[in-house]
């Protein structure tokens, strides 16, 4: 049903884009009244029993036969509120709006937004007390009455809680050795914890500043801190810290760390999610209550710690020190529907008070709407009507004073009738509270909530029930009106009528009516000949539209063509769309071969196109070139066999198809009138014969002119044809031997040049002939070995 719905979605929709009338197709095919105004916005019934023809049809259509009072078209609209004044304790109005909303439709209402003064404000602290925050919790110490100071510059009906947080007690976010357990930083600090609640929201500021006096710093082992914890727990034990219903909450997380996130739990061990419930004692006293329950579940997500800001109308305000505003700053855009802001907390937190008193002008200056969108709505709209300042997401309304109301169009579209129980949409204004729209959709009509008349005498005496106009006939009948019998000859039950390629019976109701088993096909207006027509087909499936006009005439009239179901039948030799089209038309009639545009083109519907070239003209027959002689190559080799007739070279039995041939006796035919082309051939002696072509101002051939006298090439004698043999052979000798003596001399002279260089080396030469100046002669030296006067004993110089 669903699937159904959403095509009928779609198929409006193109029609709407395609600029086509589908949207009376669309409603004309509904056959209860229930399915007429679900399929679209702009069907509608007629529940008049004596009415004929389709009776869902588009509003665009005119009313025909139909009584207004009898007309269902249920229209959206506001049917209660619950107006609130506006005041100290109450910022919007209504809150709570009832209406109904038809499927596609829009239904629209109008909301007051206004900023009370002195509105309820619970504010709660979570800070960060891992040691690296020392000299903040210092800071905050000594700001105590400070803070209470400026919560009651804002507003007299304030409450202020505490809370603190460092991380796990487990390995190896904190070091779990005993004596690290009881002394994390060696200096006295307090023994870690993961998330410690310290005051509940309380308007004694005595008693803050008593709690927040007794606090002590403590410590952690890695960078990221524990805070998510906490900040879940604050957001889930209303009952322990006191949030109010009445009252904008918000919440001050303060830290100079990154936040461990869903997932870092298994570092520890720590693998349950986190389960979205309240997990410690919410009986309190003046003691601190700790969350136990840290080494059960793992960290929230920013996720998890969104859907539960929504929830619980909690605005978070982060203040950090300036090494983790980038990162902050991004959380702070995941939680931007909630409302979330960012600021920079001085290293000592000594701004914090202007933070504070920064945030709360944020919110209350700004309108934000938080929506929950349930299945089967498709969209919400807030349209500002008096908005002082639009932001650039043309919802937003900022720069709005206390006390100044602002009024907004809002804009509800339903989707589809899955769902026709009432249904609810919570709308969360950040910082302002929250109101509700119960939504009735309008799926069924005002003629069926009573249920059909049974055997009512408008369905043929009684054999049906009447139901919105509709005949329910009991099962041994059928037809519009129950007056058919599936007793009857042929005739099986009213699923007897064919279909149509919509797969409806006749088509539809627009198109014809099943009438015992046949269909009976309805009549229209042709806009296209201001006559009536009628549909045709076993199932009404054909109609005159489908098939063009040629000057005014379906398929150019009956000589070329009928209408038929799916179009054009065309006669003969036409085609195309209207059966404008035909080759005959194509033909020159000076053509005796009948060629289509002469052969030398395509016809494309009764027109020659793609003349080749050179030719050009209605049947491509004129040859226009403005290079000499290129139409020759065309005009005269089909003419070639009629110059062959005139001087008796064929057999006469080709020359019956040849204009007529006139024989010359010289070349000069300028006295010839027409277009003249010059044509040669070359019979088997060698001789060249010149013919003419003329045609008229028309390009068409008239005449063929011949020259009698043929231009022979001259008989060589023998003498010449021997000299002509020999010469190319004596040119070759001398070639040659000119190349020979060429190489010869060549030679010559490179040894000569040769021989010269050697004597000239030779020279130069400056030792004695035989003998070589290289030598040296050896010379051998003999030591006697027992010498130790320094006197020579023997030896011999060779």
């Amino acid at each position: 049903m669903r699937t159904h719905e959403q095509l009928q979605r779609v198929l409006f929709i193109l029609a709407c884009l395609c600029g086509i009338d589908y949207a009376q197709q669309l409603c004309s095919s509904q056959t209860t009244c229930k399915n007429c105004i679900q399929a679209s916005p702009s069907c509608q019934w007629c529940s008049d029993p004596s009415y004929s023809g389709s009776r869902c049809f588009s509003s665009d259509t005119p009313i025909v036969n139909c009584s207004k009072s009898l007309v269902e078209n249920p229209i959206g609209m506001k049917t209660a509120q619950t107006m609130d004044v506006l005041g100290s304790t109450v910022q919007i109005s209504p809150s709570v709006v009832n209406i109904t909303v038809r499927p596609g439709s829009i239904t629209n209402f109008t909301l007051s937004v206004r900023p009370a003064r002195n509105y309820p404000l619970d504010l709660y602290i979570l800070t960060d007390l891992s040691y690296s925050f020392i000299n903040d919790l210092s800071t905050l110490k000594t700001l105590g009455t400070n803070i209470a100071n400026t919560l009651g510059n804002i507003t007299t009906d304030y409450r202020i809680g505490f809370g603190s947080f460092v991380d796990k007690k487990v390995s190896p976010y904190v070091d779990i050795t005993p004596s690290q357990l009881l002394d994390p930083c060696g200096a006295g600090c307090r023994p870690p914890y993961s998330f410690r609640h310290s005051l509940s929201l309380t308007s004694n500021v005595t008693l803050f500043n008593s709690r927040l006096q007794s606090q002590v710093i403590s410590g952690n082992q890695d960078t990221p801190e524990g805070g998510f914890d906490g900040f879940m727990q604050v957001l889930l034990c209303k009952k322990l810290i006191g949030w109010r219903d009445n009252a904008r909450h918000l919440l001050l997380y303060d830290t100079d760390a990154d936040s461990h996130q869903a997932g870092d739990g298994k570092l520890g061990g720590v693998v349950k999610p986190n389960p979205h419930v309240c997990l410690m004692n919410d009986t309190y006293g003046l003691q601190d209550v700790d969350y136990q329950a840290y080494g059960l579940y793992d960290y929230p997500s920013l996720g998890d710690i969104r859907e539960q800001l929504r929830i619980n109308n909690v605005i978070p305000i982060l203040a950090v020190t300036s090494n983790q505003l980038s990162l902050y700053t991004g959380y702070t855009a995941e939680l931007q529907s909630v409302g979330a802001t960012v600021g920079t907390l001085a290293a000592d937190s000594s701004n914090i008070l202007n933070l504070i008193t920064s945030a709360y002008k944020s919110v209350t200056q700004k309108i934000v709407f938080d929506p929950v969108l349930p299945a089967g709505i498709s969209s919400l709209k807030f349209t500002p009507v008096n908005c002082p300042q639009l932001e650039s997401d043309g919802i937003t309304c900022a720069g709005i004073q206390l006390e100044q109301t602002v009024n907004f169009t809002v804009q509800v579209q339903l989707a589809s009738c899955a769902n026709t129980q009432n249904i609810q949409i919570p709308v969360r204004v950040v910082g302002f509270g929250t109101f509700t729209i119960n939504v009735q959709p309008l799926c069924s009509c005002g003629c069926e909530s009573s249920g059909p008349a049974l055997n009512s005498t408008s369905c043929t005496n009684g054999n049906g029930s009447l139901s919105c106009g509709v005949c329910i006939c009991k099962p041994e009948r059928f037809g519009a009106l129950c007056q058919c019998n599936s007793q009857g000859i042929g005739q099986g039950s009213s699923t007897s009528c064919p279909t149509g390629p919509n797969q409806m019976q006749c088509s539809g109701q627009s198109r014809g009516t099943c009438v015992c088993g046949k269909c009976e096909c309805a009549t229209f207006q042709d806009s296209r000949f201001g006559t009536t027509s009628s549909y045709f087909g076993s199932a009404c499936e054909c109609d005159n539209s489908r098939c063009d006009t040629m000057n005014g005439q379906l398929c150019g009239g009956t000589s070329q063509g009928v209408c038929q179901c799916g179009g054009c039948q065309c006669l003969g030799s036409y085609y195309g769309s209207a059966c404008q089209c035909s080759n005959t038309m194509c033909v020159d009639p000076n053509d005796s071969q009948g060629r289509v545009c002469n052969g030398r083109g395509t016809c494309s519907c009764s027109q020659c196109t793609g003349c080749q070239e050179p030719f050009t003209g209605v049947y491509c027959q004129s040859c226009q070139a403005t290079t000499p002689g290129v139409c020759a190559g065309f005009l005269c080799q089909p003419n070639l066999v009629c110059a062959q007739c005139a001087l008796g070279q064929v057999n006469s039995t080709l020359c019956s198809s040849c204009p007529a041939l006139i024989l010359l006796n010289t070349t000069n035919i300028g006295s010839v009138q027409g277009l003249i082309t010059q044509c040669q051939f070359t019979d088997t002696r060698g001789c060249t014969y010149t013919y003419y072509t003329v045609e008229d101002t028309s390009s068409v051939l008239q005449s063929v002119y011949v020259d009698t006298t043929p231009v022979c090439p001259e008989v060589l004698s023998p003498a010449s044809i021997a000299a002509i043999a020999v010469t190319p052979l004596i040119v070759i000798a001398i070639i040659g031997v000119t190349i020979l003596l060429s190489v010869m001399l060549l030679f010559y002279l490179l040894n000569r040049a040769e021989v010269r260089r050697f004597e000239k080396e030779v020279a130069k030469a400056s030792f004695v002939k035989n003998l070589n100046p290289l030598f040296i002669a050896a010379s051998t030296d003999t030591v006697n070995p027992i010498f130790d006067s320094g006197e020579v004993k023997g030896g011999t110089t060779m």
